[in-house]
């Protein structure tokens, strides 16, 4: 019971993580994308 919690919060963890790399690589294109547009 114990296994199964810690593995759901890794995965918790691990899409989270995800989510965030995933957030700032399409951020960092946005800007990107921007200073070129305004240029």
């Amino acid at each position: 019971e114990l296994q199964v919690a810690a593995s759901k919060a890794a995965t918790l963890a691990h899409t989270g993580l995800i989510k965030a790399y995933l957030g700032s690589f399409a951020l960092s294109i946005l800007v990107m994308i921007l200073i070129t547009q305004t240029l």
